[in-house]
C-alpha cells in the first residue's frame, strides 16, 4: 500500500508539474481534494506505526495557512467583500485564477511531503530501554551540578531575551529586550531547557531524578508565564507541545513504562487551549498596558461581547496571514511580476546562518535578517514566508514538489532513528524541530536552519557535560576507593 501510493503520488507531482509550466492550474475543488486526501493519507501512515507524530505536527503547521482554500469552491468571485481570512481584502484574495495557483501550489507541496514520509518507508519501532538481555538500560546524564548551569543559562537567556516590560505595564511593541541584537537567543534558551529536561527525565537515580523533574518544571513555568506569556511572546507555545510529546509519544516506553499511544483526546483538548490561549494574547498584548491584573477580565469580557474575540476567530490567526505569501507569489507569476531566483534564496540563506551580534562585530551584512529576505518581497505579506514560497520564488512548481520531498524525507526518518534508540541529544533534537516548526514553515527556512545549528553547538557542548561528569565520577570512585584502602 505504501509503494503504491508513492508510485501513485509521484505520478500526480508530474503531472501537477507539466500542467502548471503550460499555464494549467487545479480547480479549487479539486486542490482541495487533494490536500484532504494528504491528510488522511498521513494520518493512515502514523496509525499503521510507519510515521512518527513530529511529522504530524510538521504536516499540521504546513496545510492550516490553506484552511481558506475549500470555502471559495462556493465563493462568487464576482462579490466586493471587505473581509476573507479575517483580513482585509486585496485584490489577489478575489481574483479565482489566483486563488486556484494558490491551492494547486498548497497541494502539490503536500504531494511532496507525501513522498518524502512513504518513499522506503519502514515501521517504526520502538525503544523500550532495555538492554539485549532484557535488563534496564543506564542513560548517560549530567551530574546536577553541571545539570544546574544549564538551567541557569537557559533560563537567564529567556529573561534577556524577552521585552523587558510586561504587556501590563507596555504595548507588546513598546518594549525591547536586553538582548536586541540575538534575534534566535529565544531559540537557544528554549533549546538548553529542552536538553536539561530531556537529561531530567532519562536520569538514572531516582532521587537525582525527582529532584531534576522539580527544578526544571519550576524552571519551565517560570520561562513560559513570566518571560513569555507576560511579556505578549507566543513563542513557547509549540515548545511547551514538544516537550508533552516527550512524555506521552517519544519516550513514553522509557519514562512511564507504558503503551505508547497517544492520548488524542487529551493532546486535542491541550492543543485546543493553547490556540485559544494564542488567540487571546495575541489581541491582549496591544489592549491590557495600563491595566491591573483586576480589570485584565473585565476587558477580556468587554472585548467578548464587542465580538472582537469570539469562536470564529479561531478560523483565523497567524496562518491566515501567513497564506498570503504563497498568494503573493502566485498572482505576481501570473501577471509576469515574479523573477526566478534559480537558488540565490538558499545561498543567501547559508550565508546569514552568523548571528546578528556577531555580524555587527565584525561590519558583515547577512543577506537575510529581521529587514532583508524572501519575506520583504511579498507584494501582500505580514512578515514570514510559507514553506511552499522560496521553493517557488526559486524552482517554481519543481521546487515545490522537491524540496519538500527531501526535507519531510530525512525528518522522517531520523524521528524514526531517535524512537529506534533514545537518548538526551536525540530527544532534544525532536523537541528543537516542534519549537521551531511554525517559525520555519511560516516565517522562513531560516528559523528551522537556526534550530538546527543550535541543536549541534549544543550537542558538543552537553557532550563535554557529560565527559566532565564522567571525569569526576571516576576521581570520585578513586578517592572512595584509596580512603577504603587507607582505613
Amino acid at each position: 500500500m505504501t509503494a503504491l501510493s508513492f508510485i501513485l503520488f509521484a505520478m500526480i507531482g508530474v503531472i501537477s508539474v507539466v500542467l502548471f509550466f503550460n499555464g494549467i492550474y487545479y480547480p479549487i475543488w479539486l486542490s482541495s481534494l487533494i490536500l484532504f486526501i494528504e491528510t488522511s493519507l498521513l494520518v493512515w501512515q502514523y496509525r499503521q506505526n510507519r510515521l512518527g507524530v513530529l511529522m504530524l505536527l510538521m504536516w499540521l503547521v504546513y496545510a492550516l495557512p490553506f484552511i481558506h482554500i475549500p470555502p471559495y469552491i462556493l465563493f462568487d468571485f464576482n462579490s466586493d467583500p471587505v473581509l476573507l481570512w479575517g483580513l482585509t481584502v486585496n485584490p489577489y484574495m478575489v481574483d479565482e485564477r489566483v486563488i486556484q495557483l494558490t491551492g494547486m501550489i498548497g497541494a502539490v507541496g503536500g504531494i511532496g511531503f507525501v513522498l518524502g514520509v512513504t518513499f522506503r518507508s519502514r515501521k517504526v519501532h520502538r525503544d523500550l530501554g532495555q538492554n539485549p538481555d532484557g535488563s534496564r538500560r543506564v542513560f548517560r546524564t549530567m551530574a546536577m551540578q553541571l545539570w544546574l548551569v544549564w538551567v541557569v543559562i537557559g533560563v537567564i537567556l529567556s529573561a534577556l531575551s524577552a521585552p523587558q516590560e510586561t504587556i501590563l505595564t507596555t504595548s507588546y511593541t513598546g518594549s525591547k529586550p536586553v538582548l536586541e541584537n540575538f534575534g534566535s537567543a529565544w531559540m537557544i534558551s528554549y533549546i538548553i531547557l529542552s536538553f536539561a529536561y530531556s537529561d531530567a527525565l532519562l536520569e538514572n537515580n531516582l532521587s537525582v531524578k525527582n529532584k531534576k523533574k522539580y527544578i526544571i518544571f519550576i524552571a519551565i513555568i517560570i520561562t513560559i508565564i513570566f518571560f513569555n506569556l507576560m511579556r505578549g511572546k507566543r513563542d513557547s507555545v509549540p515548545w511547551v507541545f514538544g516537550l508533552a510529546l516527550i512524555n506521552y509519544y517519544w519516550a513514553a516506553g522509557i519514562t512511564q513504562r507504558r503503551d505508547f499511544t497517544l492520548p488524542w483526546m487529551k493532546l486535542s483538548i491541550v492543543a485546543f487551549l493553547l490556540v485559544c490561549l494564542s488567540l487571546i494574547l495575541g489581541i491582549l498584548r496591544t489592549e491590557l498596558a495600563g491595566v491591573s491584573l483586576s480589570d485584565a477580565a473585565t476587558l477580556i469580557e468587554s472585548l467578548y461581547e464587542s465580538e472582537r474575540i469570539g469562536l470564529a476567530d479561531l478560523l483565523h490567526g497567524t496562518w491566515s496571514a501567513v497564506l498570503l505569501t504563497p498568494l503573493s507569489v502566485s498572482g505576481d507569476h501570473i501577471y509576469d511580476l515574479l523573477k526566478l531566483g534559480l537558488g540565490q534564496d538558499y545561498l543567501d540563506l547559508l550565508l546569514s546562518t552568523i548571528p546578528g551580534f556577531v555580524a555587527d562585530a565584525i561590519g558583515y551584512i547577512r543577506p537575510i535578517d529581521g529587514a532583508h529576505g524572501p519575506s520583504w518581497e511579498m507584494r501582500y505579506g505580514l512578515g514570514g514566508t510559507h514553506a511552499t514560497v522560496v521553493p517557488f520564488m526559486n524552482f517554481r512548481m519543481i521546487g515545490v514538489l522537491l524540496i519538500p520531498a527531501i526535507w519531510s524525507f530525512y525528518l522522517c526518518n531520523f524521528e524514526k532513528s531517535v524512537l529506534t534508540k533514545i537518548d538526551v541529544i536525540r530527544l532534544s533534537f525532536l523537541v528543537s524541530l516542534a519549537l521551531a516548526a511554525p517559525q520555519w514553515l511560516w516565517y522562513g527556512e531560516k528559523s528551522g536552519l537556526n534550530a538546527v545549528v543550535i541543536w549541534i553547538i549544543l550537542s558538543f557542548f552537553y557532550r563535554v557535560s557529560l565527559g566532565l561528569t564522567r571525569s569526576s565520577r571516576m576521581n570520585f570512585n578513586m578517592m572512595t576507593t584509596r580512603e577504603c584502602k587507607n582505613a
